[in-house]
């Protein structure tokens, strides 16, 4: 019995230690830890480069003469562009709104004291309006003649004209076409064509010209041109004082081959050779374009633009040579626009 009660023993432990080997296990489950990372918040960068600047305006100082009235008004309607341009500019009487800020000195008329100036504004860029060659290293000629403009007007309308017949309409009082208007306008036509002699009736010694004080009437000038038409005129110079819609409504009428020194007017662009001018806001723009690149004394004279207009056909390119050839020869002193250089015995 007392070994049967120790079996049972033996029996019941062992179940017991196979009963605990079959108990569930708990599980272990590791949880990550999470830390909370805060969010960035955007950093503008500072600018690594400065802003640029606004470019300084250089200043011109332009400088009128009661003793040039002709450059006086041609300067300053070309300054009004160039100012237009990006400049600071300033028109005064003398020499005296010279400052140290003047980057541009222009004079209608050379200074006496222009060597004082120059020495006393170093800075600065002297441009005057004189015969060719200039004497300081800071400064710049315009070389210009009052009568080579309405010589090279009476060239072009000669040279374009059937049988001679040119004429034109020029103020005589006006700054751009000077004082010798009538004289040089004769001496460029007869340059080129000497006695100008039709060939057919009626029989007129060309070219003809009207000359008006720039204030005339509208009516005046339209009259002028009637009488100048009773010779048959083919060709025509119109200076911009003679342009009224009085004579624009007669041009229409006409066959009138037509030149003149600004735009053509509404209306006669059929009837439109060409445009001849001096282009003095080009002068001006060359010469500070060569000083900024690092030229600082020289001559250039006046630039002589030639734009053929509706009829450029018959405007050709080698006419428009004869008038650079012949303004060439104006600077050269081969011509004198004071004289046709040619003698006449007809």
């Amino acid at each position: 019995m007392k070994r049967s009660g120790l079996y049972s023993v033996l029996l019941g432990l062992i179940l017991l230690f196979l009963s605990g080997c079959n108990l569930p296990r708990q599980s272990v489950v590791k949880t990550e830890e999470h830390t909370a990372v805060p969010e960035e918040t955007e950093v503008t960068p500072e600018p690594t480069e400065t802003p640029t600047p606004e470019p300084v305006r250089k200043k011109i100082v332009f400088v009128s003469s009661e003793e040039a009235p002709d450059v006086t008004f041609c300067l300053s309607r070309a300054l009004e562009e160039v100012c237009a341009e990006g400049y600071e500019c300033e028109t005064a009487g003398s020499a005296d709104a010279l400052d140290e800020d003047t980057v541009y000195a222009v004079f209608a008329r050379e200074p006496e004291d222009l060597s004082s100036l120059a020495q006393r504004f170093p800075q600065a860029q002297f441009i005057v309006t004189a015969a060719p060659g200039a004497s300081y290293q800071n400064q710049w000629v315009i070389w210009y003649d009052e009568a080579f403009f309405p010589f090279l007007a009476g060239l072009a309308a000669a040279s374009n004209a059937l049988d001679w017949r040119s004429a034109g309409l020029i103020p005589n009082d006006s700054p751009v076409w000077g004082s010798h208007s009538e004289e040089a306008f004769l001496n460029g036509a007869h340059y080129f064509c000497g006695n100008c002699m039709p060939s057919l009736a009626p029989y007129v010694s060309f070219p003809l010209v009207a000359s008006l004080p720039s204030g005339s009437a509208p009516d005046a000038w339209s009259a002028q041109f009637d009488e100048l038409q009773r010779s048959l005129i083919y060709t025509a110079f119109l200076s911009e004082e003679s342009l009224s819609d009085a004579l624009l409504q007669k041009m229409v009428t006409l066959n009138v081959r037509l030149l003149g020194a600004g735009d053509p007017p509404a209306g006669l662009e059929n009837n439109w050779l060409a445009t001849v001018k001096f282009d003095w806001t080009e002068t001006l723009r060359q010469i500070i374009t060569r000083s900024d690149a690092g030229t600082k004394q020289g001559t250039i004279p006046v630039v002589l633009s030639v734009t053929p207009g509706t009829q450029g056909e018959l405007f050709s390119e080698g006419k428009t040579e004869v008038l650079r050839r012949a303004y060439a020869d104006l600077l050269s002193g081969i011509l004198s626009p004071y004289s046709a250089s040619k003698e006449y015995t007809e």
